[in-house]
C-alpha cells in the first residue's frame, strides 16, 4: 500500500518487514545483578537494510500460536546463526562428546517460526546454524562435529575476522542460489564445526565446499527456502552475497 507525505509526494510501497531470530545471553550488569538479554549481531540487520528491507528482531516464541502471531506481521524470516549447537535429539541421535553447548529453547522457537513461515508461504533464509535448522526441520541430520566425524575436512572454523573468506564453494547450476548470485563459485567465510550430513526430505544441495561439505541447501519450487552455511551478512560488499538478501526482501515484498 502506497502512502504520501504532507506535501503530497508519492512514495513506493513500505519496506518489507524481515524478522530475524535473536539469541539470548545472561550478563552481570554494573550493579552486580544478572540480566537475561536478547541480542543480534548488527551485521544481519544492516544487510537487510542494504537490501531494502526493514529488520525486526524476534524474541523466542514458545508455541505455534505465538509463532503464527509473529509471522502474520512479517514478510519474511531469517534464522540467524549463533554460538550453540542444535540438540541431536531433534534428528534422532545421541549427543557425542565433541558436540557443543545446546540452546533447546532457541532451537524450539526457531523450528516453530520456520514451520509457520512455511505454512503461510513466507520466504525463509537460514544462515549457518539456521541453514542446519532448515535441514533438521525437513528430517535431515547433522555432523555433530566435522573435524572428528569426517575425513580430510577443511578448517571450517576460521581464525580470521568474519569479513574475510577462507575457502570457496561450488554452486550447482540450475539452483535458486545460482540464479540469485549469478556465480558458479563463491568465496565464503567459515565459522562452524557442524554441518549437514543427510539432506532433509525434498531439499537439494546447492553449494559444496572443496572437501564436499554442504554449504547451501534449498527446497525447489516457487517459494524462497534457502540455507547457507556461511555468513553472507559479513560479505555484503560483494554483490553475490548481498544478492541473497535482496532476493529475500523481494520475495517478502511479493
Amino acid at each position: 500500500m502506497g502512502f504520501a507525505s504532507g506535501g503530497g509526494e508519492r512514495y513506493k510501497q513500505a519496506m518489507p518487514l524481515i524478522g530475524i531470530t535473536a539469541d539470548m545471553e545472561t550478563i552481570t550488569n554494573s550493579r552486580g545483578a544478572t540480566e537475561p538479554r536478547y541480542f543480534l549481531k548488527r551485521a544481519v540487520a544492516d544487510a537487510v537494510a542494504m537490501a531494502g528491507g526493514n529488520a525486526i528482531i524476534i524474541p523466542f516464541v514458545r508455541s505455534a500460536r505465538e509463532a503464527r502471531a509473529v509471522m502474520k506481521r512479517l514478510g519474511g524470516l531469517i534464522i540467524s546463526g549463533g554460538n550453540f549447537d542444535i540438540p541431536p535429539s531433534l534428528y534422532g541421535e545421541r549427543k557425542i562428546k565433541a558436540c557443543g553447548a545446546l540452546n533447546p529453547e532457541r532451537s524450539k522457537s526457531e523450528l516453530l517460526l520456520l514451520a509457520e513461515a512455511l505454512k503461510s508461504g513466507k520466504p525463509a533464509l537460514g544462515i549457518c546454524g539456521g541453514h542446519q535448522l532448515i535441514n533438521v526441520h525437513f528430517g535431515g541430520t547433522l555432523y555433530q562435529d566435522v573435524p572428528s566425524q569426517t575425513k580430510g575436512a577443511l578448517t571450517h572454523s576460521q581464525k580470521q575476522p568474519h569479513h574475510f573468506a577462507s575457502h570457496s564453494a561450488e554452486v550447482a547450476v540450475g539452483t535458486a542460489l545460482h540464479a540469485i548470485t549469478g556465480n558458479r563459485t563463491l568465496n565464503v567465510n567459515s565459522t562452524h564445526h557442524q554441518a549437514v550430513k543427510k539432506l532433509g526430505t525434498g531439499l537439494v544441495a546447492s553449494a559444496l565446499a572443496p572437501d564436499g561439505t554442504i554449504e547451501g541447501i534449498e527446497k525447489p519450487g516457487k517459494r524462497f527456502i534457502i540455507g547457507v552455511q556461511w555468513h553472507p551478512e559479513f560479505l555484503v560488499k560483494g554483490a553475490p552475497h548481498l544478492a541473497l538478501f535482496k532476493a529475500l526482501v523481494k520475495a517478502a515484498g511479493n
